[in-house]
Parts: C-alpha cells; structure tokens; sequence
C-alpha cells in the first residue's frame, strides 16, 4: 500500500471509530447543522419569517404608521402563517398560506370584512331595526290570481335526471328508458 495514502486513511477510520459527542450521544442535533443541512421548519426560523413578510408588504402594498405597527404586523403575520401551517396539517388537500389578510389578527379581519356594512345597518334601522324584520307593504289593488308563467319569469319544467346520476342511486335505474 502507498504510505502517502496511509495518513489520510488513519485519519478516516480515527474519526469513524471515535465516541460521539455529547449532543449526538443525546439524541440532539446542533442548531447550526440542523439550520445549513435542512429539515427543520422554515417557520421556526425568524429570518425566513422576516424574509416572507418583506415579500408580503411589497407584493399587497402594505405600508404602516411606524416601526412599532411594523412589529406589531410582523408578529400577526407570523402567528397567521403557523396558523396556516397547522391547519394545512389537519388538511393536506387544502391550501393554506398567505393572502392580503395575512397581517389581520381574526378579530381584525372578522370586525372589517365580515357581517353587515354601516350602511345596510342603518337602513333596517330605518326600516324596521332588525334583519329579521320585512316591512309590510301595501297590499290593495293586487289581482285575486297572478301566474308567473304568464309573464315569463317560470319556464318549464326540466328533466334534471341523468343515467349517472340514476346509476348512482340504483342499477336498475340507470338501465331502465328515459321516462321524458
């Protein structure tokens, strides 16, 4: 054998054969290794949380009062994307991520998007103070008889039956004529 390769190969089977650290006898990796070598989530990193929310702001075009908003909106939007990723756990057929409602706490999001607007608000109350309320309307000089059909707001009736749909529910169904 060639001694200049005799070196490198002690070396080799020194490092192979030698006891293992204490971390990696534990079980644990380093955090340096694991963050180069992969498999931790990028969500646990707060540079590739920062990273994500600048590319958020610059796409939805979100600016904010001052640095302490910044903070604030950084913190909801990374809270909203481990929201997201739970939630793409329990569903991996769903797609989770983010929007332009990913800087929104859901009580945010809920008091501006969700429910009746002012303005539908203050014409029930106008009109008689709650959604559940219809107002009554006049009902003299109304005919005794009226057909939708007349006026062409009802067509006629259609067969929405398909052998797909009958083979669905029976097999004989689905080979028995069109009864149309």
């Amino acid at each position: 054998m060639d001694h200049r390769l005799v070196a490198p190969f002690l070396v080799l089977l020194g490092l192979l054969l030698s006891p293992p650290p204490a971390a990696a006898a534990a079980g644990e990796e380093e955090p340096l290794i694991r963050q180069v070598v992969g498999g931790a989530d990028p969500l646990d990193n707060d540079l590739e949380l920062d990273s994500q929310f600048l590319g958020f702001v610059q796409r939805f075009g979100k600016t904010y009062r001052d640095a302490e908003e910044h903070a604030h909106r950084l913190s909801v939007f990374k809270a909203n994307l481990r929201r997201a990723r739970r939630h793409q756990l329990l569903d991996p057929s769903a797609e989770h991520g983010v929007t332009k409602f990913s800087d929104l706490t859901p009580a945010e999001f809920r008091r501006t998007f969700l429910g009746l607007k002012t303005t539908r608000r203050s014409f029930l109350r106008e009109m008689a103070g709650s959604a559940h309320d219809a107002p009554v309307l006049p009902t003299d000089g109304l005919p005794e008889d009226f057909d939708w059909r007349d006026h062409g707001a009802v067509g006629p009736v259609k067969n929405q039956v398909s052998p797909d749909s009958l083979a669905v529910l029976s097999p004989d169904l689905a080979s028995a004529p069109d009864p149309c």
